[in-house]
């Protein structure tokens, strides 16, 4: 089973789970840098509610995320106090550090290697064993969207897609039927998992990047927390329509 997106900066627990429960993640780093998407920044908890952790990129018209410069205004210093602070009070916060700060102190040029070795060990320390692809380095240039997932689903020689609700609006699974490609829904967002968040006052807050959950939960409770959702829900997937 492979899933498809574009390489995330410090990704969601739905992406992480599709790093545990998939055999290939493919990154498509071959499309247009989008502005105020998940590729450089997302989501922590602080003591003033959800805040942006952000990583500044240069941009210009068209570009790639392949070739997205980071910024030389990037702090990761001060990008670790502020996660730092926010989760003072949880327990696995170094725990989360020890992976997060290397990566983020390594002074990467480029956004997707960044992003690429951040993935990386995240997916060591959650115990994942996903084989992780770039889409810049297949053959896979198609005019249509529905060609290139199914082009990208034959390189990596997988059957079964794991999409995501969002793309639902536009996912031809009749198409990826066609070209041997089965289409589950993933649906993370209705049944995102709940744990001791930090700042518990505030309620719940899902889809904050992975980094929320490690400091509460740590690397391993993380990734039991993600492997008992994907094992629950996968017997009751719903599937894409056939031709």
């Amino acid at each position: 089973m492979i899933y498809i997106e574009q390489p995330p900066f410090a990704p969601w627990l739905g992406f992480c789970e599709a790093l545990i429960g998939c055999d290939t993640v493919a990154l498509y780093d071959s499309v247009q840098y989008t502005e105020g998407g998940y590729q450089n920044r997302n989501s922590i908890k602080t003591a003033d509610g959800v805040q942006r952790v952000t990583v500044p990129v240069t941009r210009s018209s068209g570009q790639l995320i392949r070739d997205t410069r980071i910024a030389p205004t990037f702090d990761p210093d001060s990008m670790l106090r502020r996660i730092r602070l926010a989760y003072a009070r949880s327990p696995y916060l170094d725990e989360a550090l020890h992976v997060l700060g290397p990566v983020l102190g390594a002074r990467h040029a480029w956004l997707v290697d960044l992003n690429i070795d951040l993935i990386t060990q995240i997916a060591t320390a959650l115990g994942a064993h996903a084989q992780l692809v770039l889409t810049s380095e297949m053959k896979v240039y198609r005019a249509d969207k529905t060609e290139r997932l199914a082009a990208i689903c034959a390189h990596a020689k997988e059957k079964v897609l794991w999409a995501g609700s969002g793309t639902r609006q536009y996912l031809d699974t009749a198409a990826l039927s066609r070209h041997g490609v089965e289409v589950v829904w993933n649906e993370f967002a209705g049944r995102h998992p709940t744990y001791a968040q930090a700042w518990p006052r505030q309620g719940f807050v899902p889809r904050l990047s992975v980094i929320d959950a490690v400091c509460a939960l740590g690397w391993a409770g993380t990734a039991a927390l993600l492997r008992t959702s994907f094992d629950t829900y996968v017997p009751h997937a719903e599937r894409g329509a056939a031709a």
